[in-house]
């Protein structure tokens, strides 16, 4: 079977406004530069995010919510097709005042500082479609 390649069309390089919603500015930049796939890394500090923990035995998702200022140490993600949408999938580990660590799907997270790098790539399309196996929203295995 042949493995898809894909090239970097465009790189990004942005910071989000403070107060924003993390995942709405994304899909919002995404929309703004028609971006229909890519990978991205976001750094900076964020208030009130919720964290999702699927369970793998129910696939139920567990929310972890955290009202506090956190430093956003790292998260990364994609971008991609999913039905007559786009889906962005985002993974995060952020970090409080006292060093405590919690990390996760990235559900939701109000900006505080977000710097913002998108490498757009153009190849195959690549779109998300429900695995039989766990329920979920994933790209096909190849």
């Amino acid at each position: 079977m042949q493995k898809p390649n894909y090239k970097i069309r465009q790189t990004y390089l942005l910071r989000l406004p403070p107060g924003e919603d993390l995942l709405v500015g994304l899909h919002r930049v995404r929309r703004e530069h028609n971006i229909q796939l890519g990978v991205f890394n976001v750094v900076g500090s964020v208030r009130n995010a919720t964290l999702g923990h699927e369970d793998q035995q129910t696939g139920e998702v567990r929310r972890q919510i955290l009202e506090t200022g956190l430093d956003l140490v790292t998260c990364n993600g994609n971008i991609s097709r999913q039905g007559a949408s786009y889906a962005i999938r985002a993974n995060a580990v952020l970090c409080d005042a006292q060093g405590q660590v919690a990390a996760g799907e990235l559900l939701a997270a109000e900006i505080h500082v977000a710097e913002v790098f998108i490498q757009e790539l153009q190849g195959a399309k690549l779109v998300r479609e429900r695995d039989p196996e766990t329920g979920l929203f994933l790209w096909p295995v190849s």
